[in-house]
């Protein structure tokens, strides 16, 4: 049993040469590849995406996410184009109105909860006014 002992860890050995060889060959035909298909960069290109990244990054504006505009206003909710029309048309028909007022006596009446008394009584401008729309 000795000899066989000896003749296994000689075929071990000989298949882990093998294993070595095969994965040896592999990464060499990969790096030829890779040299013919994406030859590397010479220092003049990688300088210029250098620098076309630093152009790139200094044309980004400071701010975040800039909000849409239509008609030359920013918008900062997403609202269709007819309720930012209504919207408008009740800003400019009162004074004391301010966009978010309006969402949010729109919002406590969508979710049933209660409003305080200057919300009530923009509430009630603002049926008139939407009354107002729909004669006309």
């Amino acid at each position: 049993m000795g000899d066989d002992d000896k003749r296994l860890t000689e075929a071990e050995k000989q298949i882990r040469r093998l294993e070595a060889l095969r994965s040896q060959r592999e990464q060499d035909s990969k790096a030829s590849a890779e040299k013919t298909y994406f030859p590397p960069k010479t220092l003049a290109e990688k300088t210029t995406e250098k620098l076309q990244a630093m152009r790139r990054e200094a044309d980004k504006p400071v701010r975040g996410k800039r909000r849409p505009k239509i008609e030359g206003k920013q918008k900062s909710s997403k609202l269709t184009f007819l309720q930012i029309q209504v919207l408008e048309k009740l800003l400019a028909a009162d004074k004391r109105l301010r966009g978010s007022q309006v969402t949010r006596i729109a919002l406590n009446r969508l979710l049933g909860l209660d409003s305080s008394a200057e919300e009530i009584e923009l509430e009630t401008r603002i049926n008139e006014i939407l009354r107002q729309f729909k004669a006309h």
